[in-house]
């Protein structure tokens, strides 16, 4: 039986940041986090991964692939330590073990909001990136709201699951845009030396929400790991 699998956006996003995942795995799950905009938002990693890791098994299905952008990238390493009976394997997009935030981020959503959404998206796609996607960002952003997308960086920039990489163990596809400026091609690279039997794929000309830009490279990578570790 095939795993199912369930995506977690990144900061500030909702589900629709895999809407071309959800189209081409019909069975897949993309999930909006608490606060996006229904709820209170969650703030740290930690509770986001327990919240994840509750709506998997409510969801049933046994085993689990992951696959997240960003923050969501780290929510799924972490639901991965914590619930490892459930993992089958992660799909982490345009992330890594540590996110720091840099403090123009916060000034932008802070002090300038909502004005500040064009320029956030300026920093998330390449200059490639279609203009519909750029209308889609900036449409999860006034979605989201200015408390959540604050809520997310804030949670990012505490994360840290460097010493931890190690005890995750299970297959991962480590994917990231070879322009992306938020979580730059470093990160993944560290990732793939760090977890044990993970590969690695970057696209040229695209940036932090690789999946939504170039889903015609990532999604075929996609497919072949979820054939791979099928079962």
């Amino acid at each position: 039986m095939a795993h199912r699998i369930f995506w977690v956006h990144g900061s500030g996003y909702t589900q629709d940041s895999f809407r071309e995942q959800v189209a081409a795995f019909p069975d897949s799950d993309a999930v909006s986090l608490p606060g996006h905009p229904q709820g209170e938002p969650l703030t740290n990693v930690g509770d986001m991964a327990e919240w994840l890791g509750k709506y998997i098994r409510w969801a049933g299905k046994g085993r689990a692939i992951v696959g997240g952008n960003s923050l969501g990238g780290a929510i799924a390493m972490e639901w991965a330590l914590r619930f490892p009976d459930d993992a089958a394997g992660l799909i982490l997009i345009g992330t890594g073990a540590r996110l720091r935030v840099s403090q123009p981020i916060f000034d932008l959503v802070d002090n300038e909001w909502p004005a500040s959404i064009p320029k956030l998206v300026d920093f998330a796609l390449s200059a490639n990136a279609p203009h519909e996607l750029r209308q889609r960002a900036e449409e999860w952003h006034r979605t989201v709201g200015q408390k959540a997308t604050r809520a997310d960086y804030a949670a990012c920039n505490v994360f840290d699951d460097m010493d931890r990489l190690p005890d995750i163990r299970v297959p991962a596809l480590i994917v990231v845009g070879g322009e992306d400026r938020l979580t730059p091609p470093k990160f993944s690279r560290f990732l793939n030396e760090h977890l044990a039997g993970s590969e690695l794929l970057e696209v040229p000309g695209a940036g932090h929400v690789v999946m939504a830009e170039r889903p015609d490279v990532v999604n075929p990578e996609i497919e072949a790991f979820v054939a791979s570790i099928a079962g």
